[in-house]
């Protein structure tokens, strides 16, 4: 006990005298969280677009209106032609287009179905799924209140008695459906990499300047060396997540309705199992460089197959049961139900018990991979 005290007070010295591995142990996790919680999850408003109006008449004008009001939509460009309205799309002038053709009103008067075309720049899909989506919502609003105006003129009123179906739609934890309230739990996963690879660093650093050498002609054992090597970086994890947790609910305003000791304790075997990745590549690798990379990439893979970007759902079977061999993938499924949902760490026990599983085969494995001489 005395020799894992002895290593872990010198971790800890070690780590207070050289202010740039603190930095980017701590303050490193929240920048890189925040610069891509601003990258990847902005709100996306004001999207450019043009509109030809070729009926000019009041019902165009009044459909036409909507998209001005909605804060998605930012009109630029008003087209003399539908041929106009395509082109300033191609040039990249605009990410879409609203083509009103002539007989737009007269279709209405007559009770006939008018056409509008919505044309989206398809080289960004996502823009377009939201163009689309948001065009085809104004206009599904707009029907629904001239078909409104028709049964009102019939002399039926457009109420419950008349139309069968009422829709009531509650969308829970999420209501305005902010993708940042998803995305900076699950972000978390990802930059709490920080503090693992603080310390393979530190070990191979040991292996470098040749100290290591004498760390091992003293009685300390090794899992007492590897422990009081890891357990500082387990303690600036546990500052990050606090320090990542205050951050989001003040500077990105999300919300956190679950326990914080539930979310430490969870948060304590996430990063035992990254440590035990640290530790197991500082048994592999003999650099710092060498253990740099590797660690960014080891560490970066799970980014895409965790179901931090795309919903595991959506996967494959086989690149599911990938994915669940990540900690970080069990990771960011307690972190949204923390934040969002409010769960307790009984309905979160199985993604529990996996880290603690991860962790103690990881450590062991470095443990068993660390030579108690150098070779």
């Amino acid at each position: 006990m005395s020799g894992f005290l002895a290593v872990m007070r010198k971790e800890f010295r070690h780590v207070l005298r050289d202010p740039w591995m603190l930095a980017w142990a701590t303050l490193g996790t929240v920048l890189l969280m925040v610069l891509m919680s601003y990258a990847i999850s902005a709100d996306i408003e004001h999207i450019p677009i043009t509109v030809y109006d070729g009926d000019l008449s009041f019902q165009s004008r009044a459909y036409v209106q909507r998209f001005i009001n909605d804060k998605f939509f930012d009109v630029r460009y008003w087209a003399q032609s539908d041929a106009e309205a395509r082109e300033w799309v191609r040039l990249d002038r605009v990410k879409g287009a609203i083509i009103i053709p002539v007989g737009f009103a007269e279709a209405i008067q007559q009770g006939e179905q008018a056409s509008v075309q919505i044309v989206a720049d398809g080289t960004e899909p996502n823009i377009a799924l939201q163009i689309t989506g948001n065009a085809e919502a104004l206009s599904a609003s707009f029907s629904v209140e001239l078909l409104e105006q028709r049964l009102t003129r019939a002399g039926l009123a457009a109420g419950s008695e008349v139309l069968p179906l009422e829709f009531r739609v509650r969308t829970l934890y999420n209501p305005e459906l902010r993708e940042l309230n998803s995305f900076l739990p699950g972000i978390m996963a990802i930059v709490l990499a920080f503090p693992a690879i603080s310390a393979a660093l530190s070990l191979v650093r040991e292996r470098e300047q040749g100290s290591l050498e004498g760390l091992l002609s003293t009685p300390i054992r090794r899992f007492q060396l590897l422990a009081g090597k890891a357990v500082p970086y387990l303690l600036i994890g546990l500052l990050d997540i606090l320090i990542l947790t205050w951050t989001g609910t003040l500077l990105f305003d999300v919300p956190f309705r679950g326990r914080l000791i539930d979310l430490v304790l969870l948060s304590s075997l996430f990063l035992l199992a990254n440590l035990g990745v640290g530790l197991l590549l500082a048994s592999l690798l003999r650099t710092q460089m060498a253990t740099l990379i590797v660690g960014g990439l080891v560490f970066m893979m799970p980014l895409t197959q965790s179901g931090l970007v795309a919903p595991l759902y959506t996967l494959s079977p086989d690149a599911q049961m990938q994915a669940m061999i990540w900690p970080a993938t069990h990771y960011i499924i307690i972190a949204r139900a923390l934040f969002l949902k409010g769960l307790g760490i009984q309905a979160l026990m199985f993604h529990g018990l996996f880290l603690l599983a991860s962790g103690l085969v990881l450590n062991g494995v470095a443990l068993l991979r660390f030579k108690s001489k150098l070779v």
